[in-house]
C-alpha cells in the first residue's frame, strides 16, 4: 500500500514559527516500510503552505491511504486537506491521529463525512494494521481487528479497544527521517527535535498531551544518544528535547548525559522540566553535557490557581527552584498562562512583580486553552472558565483572541494584557533600579517564604 501523510498548512506564514519535522510520522513510516508499505510525506508548509499544493499533487502520489495528524491549532487545517482528499477520489481513505483527536474520535466522525477513521493515542502498530485491512479488501471483518481504530457504524461510531500503551519505546526504533526533506529543515534551522519519552508524571487538568501520553514511558539512554549522533550526521548543531519532562525519570536524565560525554559528543541542547524535577545532581550533569536552557511551565504564582489546576507545586517551590536553576549556570525559560482559574488584572500585575525577581532569560505568556481531554474544558465551571465557542478548534479565531475567559477578566481584557506582559518584560526598563527598589520588600517575602520550603528531592527514580 502508498501511505501518505500530509503536515498540515498554517493560516499565516510558517516562517514565524518554529518548524521541526513531525516526528509522528517518522515513527509510523518505520513501521510501515517493515511490514513492506511505501510512504510519502508531503510538508505543506514548506511546499506552498497551501491545501492547494497537496490537491496538484495527489494525481503523481496516487495515495492508498491518507494519514493527517493534528493537534487543536492545526485541526481546521487538518479537515481541509480531508476534504481535498476526498474531492480528488471520494474512496480514498482518510484517518486521523494525534493527542487532540483521540478524544473527540467520535465527534469528528459525526460532524465531518470527509474523515473515515480514527486512530487513538499511539499508532505505530495500528497504522500497519490499518493498512493490511484495507489491502486485504476483507471490510469490517478485518477492521474490528484493528487496536484503537474507530469508524463508522451503523449511524454511529464503533471503537475497537487500543493496545495497551508500549513501556519500551526502544522497539519501534528511530522515527524515519528519510521521508522529510531534512535540508529543509536544516536551512531552516541549525537546531532540530528528538523525542525521548511520551507521557508525563504530572497530571495537570489543562493538558491534554500528557494525557494523551497516558502514562510516563522513556527511551533507553543509548538509544537516545544513537539518535543525537544521527542527527549531528544529517548537519543539526543544536537540540531540542520535546518530551514533557526530559528528567521525569532522574536517573536516565544522568546516564544519558553521562553517555553523551562518554562518547565525546559536543552539541548544545535544550529541553523542557518539571519544576520538581530539577534536581541539582541531574541540572549538574545536563549542564556538563551541554545543556543550556530548561523550559519551565510556572503558568501561576498563585497558589489558589496552582492547586485548582493540581500542578503540584507552590509558588515559593517555584520561586525557589528557578533560583537553583539558574545558580546551577542553565538559562531558564519561564511559561505563564494569562487568563488562568482565578486570574485577574491585580493578580497578573503581581506576576510581572515575580517575574522581575526571578529573572528568568526567557519568559513567554499563553492563554488558556481548553483542549477535549483535560478537565478544563469537560467541566469549565469548576475553574470558573467559559468556553464561547465550544468547538472552537475547528475555526482559526483562536489566532486572533482567546478562546475563554474566566469570570473576572473578558476575551479582550486577556487579549490585552498578554500584549502589556510581553511590552513589559521585554521594556529596558523592566528591572530598572526604581523598579526593583518598589519591589524590594516583596523580594524579601519571597526569599524568606522560599527558605521555608521544604529542599529538593534525593535522586531517585519517580
Amino acid at each position: 500500500m502508498r501511505v501518505l501523510f500530509v503536515n498540515p498548512h498554517y493560516t499565516h506564514d510558517p516562517g514565524t514559527l518554529l518548524l521541526h519535522p513531525p516526528l509522528a510520522y517518522g515513527y509510523m513510516s518505520a513501521t510501515l516500510k517493515r511490514a513492506g508499505h511505501d510512504v510519502v510525506h508531503l510538508d505543506l508548509p514548506f511546499e506552498g503552505n497551501s491545501v492547494e499544493t497537496l490537491s496538484s499533487r495527489l494525481d503523481d502520489i496516487r495515495p492508498d491511504l491518507v494519514g493527517v495528524t493534528s493537534v487543536a491549532q492545526s485541526y481546521y487545517h487538518a479537515l481541509e486537506i480531508s476534504r481535498a482528499v476526498k474531492k480528488w477520489r471520494s474512496n480514498c481513505p482518510v484517518v486521523f491521529g494525534g493527542p487532540h483527536v483521540s478524544f473527540i474520535a467520535s465527534e469528528c466522525l459525526t460532524r465531518h463525512p470527509s474523515v473515515d477513521y480514527v486512530l487513538l493515542f499511539d499508532a505505530e502498530d495500528s497504522i500497519v494494521e490499518l493498512a493490511q485491512a484495507l489491502e486485504s479488501g476483507a471490510g469490517v471483518t478485518a477492521l474490528k481487528k484493528v487496536s484503537g481504530l474507530v469508524r463508522r457504524e451503523g449511524g454511529g461510531a464503533a471503537t475497537t479497544a487500543p493496545a495497551p500503551p508500549e513501556m519500551n519505546l526502544d522497539r519501534y526504533g528511530m522515527p524515519d527521517r528519510s521521508i522529510f526533506n531534512m535540508a529543509n529543515y536544516l536551512a531552516y534551522d541549525y537546531e532540530t527535535v528528538v523525542m525521548t519519552a511520551r507521557g508525563c508524571p504530572s497530571r495537570c487538568t489543562f493538558c491534554s498531551t500528557t494525557i494523551a501520553g497516558r502514562t510516563a514511558r522513556w527511551n533507553g539512554a543509548g538509544h537516545v544518544v544513537d539518535e543525537i549522533e544521527a542527527v549531528m550526521d544529517m548537519g543539526f548543531t543544536s537540540i531540542f528535547f520535546g518530551d514533557d519532562t526530559f528528567s521525569g525519570d532522574p536517573q536516565r536524565a544522568v546516564a544519558i548525559c553521562e553517555e553523551i560525554k562518554r562518547r565525546g559528543l559536543e552539541i548544545p541542547w535544550t529541553s523542557n522540566m518539571r519544576a520538581q524535577d530539577a534536581r541539582p545532581k541531574v541540572m549538574e550533569a545536563m549542564l556538563e553535557a551541554g545543556a543550556y536552557r530548561v523550559f519551565v511551565g510556572f503558568e501561576s504564582v498563585q497558589n489558589k490557581t496552582l492547586r485548582m489546576v493540581k500542578k503540584g507545586t507552590s509558588p515559593e517551590r517555584l520561586y525557589k527552584t528557578a533560583k537553583r536553576i539558574m545558580a546551577s549556570g542553565l538559562e531558564l525559560h519561564a511559561s505563564f498562562i494569562v487568563g488562568a482559574p482565578g486570574d485577574t488584572p491585580d493578580t497578573l500585575a503581581a506576576t510581572m512583580d515575580y517575574i522581575r525577581l526571578v529573572n528568568p532569560t526567557v519568559a513567554t505568556f499563553n492563554v488558556m486553552e481548553p483542549r477535549p481531554g483535560t478537565d478544563v474544558f469537560t467541566n469549565p465551571q469548576r475553574y470558573g472558565i467559559v468556553i464561547p465557542d465550544r468547538y472552537w478548534y475547528e475555526k482559526t479565531t483562536w489566532l486572533d483572541q482567546p478562546v475563554c475567559c474566566n469570570e473576572d477578566m473578558t476575551v479582550e481584557e486577556i487579549r490585552d494584557w498578554v500584549n502589556r506582559c510581553y511590552d513589559t518584560f521585554c521594556s529596558p526598563d523592566f528591572r530598572s533600579p526604581e523598579e526593583m527598589e518598589r519591589i524590594s520588600d516583596i523580594g524579601k517575602e519571597w526569599e524568606e517564604a522560599a527558605s521555608r520550603v521544604q529542599k529538593h528531592l534525593p535522586l531517585v527514580s519517580p
